[in-house]
Formats: C-alpha cells, structure tokens, sequence
C-alpha cells in the first residue's frame, strides 16, 4: 500500500516529462521530500521481508517486526555488504523474474551482480533525464557518451535518458578517445559524457589540435581532482558537471548542479545514511533503493567515504548533498586504470623473477596523469627493463580490461626499484597506495 504522500506524489508525476519532473524535484518543501522518502522506505522494507530471502532471513535472524521499521536505524545492524552480493547466489536478493542484468567495473574477476526489470531501468532513466535536463540537455544538443557499453549500467541508462528527453545520442562504449576526437565536428557533438581520465586524454588531444565547441561535459565512473577539472574547463572553455553512482545502485544516485558544490542526491529513490561519522561528518555511505522491486538493496554499505553538506544550495534545490567522495572504506582505490585492488598486483606480479616478496604500488599523479608505480627489491642482478618487461606482459595478458585503459592514455606505468629491505616495515606493508592529492 503506498504511502499517502508518495500516492500523491506518483498521481501528480502520471505522463510527466523529465523537464516537469526536473522543475518538481528541486522545488518540493523539505518536510514532503523527506515525507516521501520515509514513505517509500516502509513500503521496500515490507516488500523484501516478503520476497527477499537473504533480508528476510535477517529479520528473523534479529528479531524485527517488518511493520515495525519505520527508518533505517530501526534495523539495527541490518546491512547489505559487497561481500553478500559476491558470495550468495542471486537468488537471495531476487524478489521476481529479472529481465536485465549489469556488473560491477571491478577487475578483481569476482564482478557483483545486480538484476533488473525493463521498467526499472526506464524508471531510473527517467530521472536521469531529469538531472540531464536541469544542468542544460536540451532537445536539439548532441551527446558522445564514451562509459564502458558492456556490462556497466551507466552507458545504457544515459542512452535511455537521452532517449527520453529526445537528445541525439551516440552511447559508443569506451574506444580511444583519438576516435570520438575524429567524429567530434562530424557529428556535431556538443556535450560529452564520461570518464574523468578519458576525458583528460581527450583533452590532451584537443589542446595540441584544437578543441571543437562544446557547452557542456559530464564526468563519473572514478576519480576527478579538481586539477583535472580545472584543465580540462581550461581546454574546452566548458562547464565539468560530476556525477556518482554505482551498478548496485542502479545508475546514478546523485549529481552536481552547475554550481558543482557537492552531488544532489535523488531522494526519491534512495535513502542514504552516513555510518559512524568522524568529527568532521565523513563516514561510510549507506544506501537503500526505494523503488527497485526485481533486486531492492538495504542499506548497502557502499564502502565509499562522504558527508552530507550542511545548507540549503543556491540553485534552490530542495534535496540533500553529498560531499565529493573522499576515499575509500577498504583498500581499493579508484583511478584511470579502473578499480583497482592489491590482488590485481599480486597477479600481476606472480611469476616475475628477480624480485623479492616485498613490494608496493603506488597511485601519483604527475601533471595530468594518472601513474601506477610498481616499487620492488631486485634480486639476483635482474635489470629493471627486464621486470618492467615481463610486468607490463603480465598486466596485458591477465587484466585485459585495465590494459586497454593504459593503451587509451587513461594512466601510465613506471617502475620504481629499491634496495633490499627498502620496503620493510614494524607493522603490515601497505600494498596498495593512493598518493594523489585534490589540489
């Protein structure tokens, strides 16, 4: 049974464009956004008590009365995990018969999976087109969007957005950013949609051949400092809008405004919690999809760290905002390269001889570029062209996927050798490090 405020709500939104729906979601009172929002809370708590038997068995489990949850706190130390997602079988979380399934962008080999029906994927384009509409996609513009097409949600559901708002849209996967740079004045594309990395690449390009007119460039999928955005603004002489999400969370759950001060979250569709805050509000992000039915996910912990910012935004949107993502919960880190984990390395490394157990891999930056620094003790007199010959084959030959983001420019490799016991350390070596700043 729907909430009343939300019943209201989906009456007014019957046929509704994206435009009207854009107007109607940054101008709602607060107390009916958050009114809706609890709404539509209730209403997926009692749905996957009934059909979902991963949470169900976690009611049981912990004594909860589902009609007795009225918010997130009410489930106590209810979660979703990454972990349930990559050990259970889908049918813990499935609630119906899927139509559509996409995978997480990891490259640890272990992808997570989430299903979905076509109605939710429309569903979910729908306000997409909405966030697309209110920072300026209008009919008659041309969107490149170059997210990865194969099994990453973001490509599709930006296609079905565009489709929606009847903006021209070419969703080509993820090719060399020499090949849209190619097409760019052929086409007329005047917005571009994609990987921060990527699109320093093709920024590069353009700063040496000229860069075409564009109004607009929107950038998600991992990790832009605000020297990439500032260069590239520099090189098009155009806005960068950020966007985050994730596979789980079916898309997008949030994106900046034009004043780009933190990321709109949808509220609608998504509670959102910040687990165990420090001083200064950064905790680990929680989220609960509202509206999914095929593969609701409660409370999911997302591993990434954020805050809400307090205040009202200056484009008048009514709806809460997060802070840029500050880092990560675990030790993956986000770069060009994709996802990265220390279990990529270890692969990555097995079987190179002349080198000792220790070793680290460093994320920097340097200018523009991402770098993946491999540091390692040499043994034996091995040559470091030699390592960095046969790390280069492995990386190849084992991770194809984060091989092609080095061939397309989207980071660079070195190697870094160090005496022996340079690596040694009183406590756990780090394997994997993340040494960018945000400045």
């Amino acid at each position: 049974m729907l909430g009343k405020a939300r019943k209201l709500v989906e009456r007014a939104l019957i046929g509704r464009s994206a435009p009207a729906l854009a107007h109607w979601g940054i101008s709602l009172p607060r107390r009916l956004v958050t009114s809706i929002q609890a709404d539509g809370f209730r209403e997926v708590v009692q749905y996957a008590a009934r059909h979902q038997k991963f949470f169900a068995r976690k009611l049981s489990g912990n004594g909860i009365d589902p009609s007795r949850v009225r918010r997130p706190e009410d489930l106590g130390e209810i979660f979703t995990t990454a972990e349930d997602l990559l050990t259970l079988p889908s049918e813990e979380f499935l609630c119906r018969e899927p139509q559509a399934v996409f995978e997480t962008t990891g490259t640890t080999g272990r992808p997570k999976r989430t299903y979905f029906s076509y109605d939710e994927l429309d569903f979910a384009a729908r306000y997409e087109a909405a966030a697309l509409y209110e920072i300026g996609v209008r009919p008659g513009d041309r969107v490149v969007c170059t997210f990865d097409a194969a099994y990453w949600i973001s490509s599709w559901l930006t296609f079905l957005a565009c489709k929606q708002l009847g903006v021209f849209c070419s969703a080509v996967g993820k090719p060399h950013p020499k090949e849209v740079y190619s097409r760019l004045r052929e086409y007329g594309y005047n917005i571009i949609i994609a990987d921060p990395t990527w699109l320093v690449t093709l920024s590069e390009i353009a700063q040496v051949e000229g860069a075409p007119s564009v109004k607009l460039m929107i950038a998600a999928g991992d990790r832009m400092t605000d020297a990439y955005r500032r260069y590239v603004q520099e090189v098009w002489n155009a806005p960068v809008v950020l966007g985050y999400g994730s596979t789980e969370m079916g898309g997008g759950l949030g994106m900046e405004c034009l004043r780009r001060d933190g990321y709109h979250i949808d509220e609608f569709n998504f509670w959102v919690e910040i687990l165990n805050p420090d001083a200064e509000g950064y905790g680990e992000l929680v989220v609960t999809t509202l509206a999914r039915r095929t593969m609701p996910l409660i409370r999911y912990r997302a591993r990434d760290l954020t805050r809400f910012l307090e205040g009202s935004c200056p484009c008048g949107a009514t709806i809460q905002r997060i802070a840029k993502i500050r880092g990560r919960r675990d030790e993956m880190v986000v770069m060009g390269a994709g996802n990265m984990y220390p279990e990529i390395f270890e692969k990555v490394l097995e079987g190179v001889e002349g080198i000792s157990d220790r070793w680290q891999v460093a994320v920097r930056q340097e200018g523009r570029h991402d770098i993946l620094e491999f540091r390692v003790e040499l043994s034996n007199g091995i040559s470091p062209a030699t390592v960095e010959q046969a790390v280069r084959e492995n990386l190849q030959a084992r991770f194809p996927d984060v091989w092609a983001n080095h061939v397309c420019g989207m980071f660079r490799l070195a190697l870094r050798c160090l005496p022996a016991g340079k690596l040694e350390t009183g406590r756990k070596q780090r394997r994997l490090v993340d040494e960018r700043s945000d400045s």
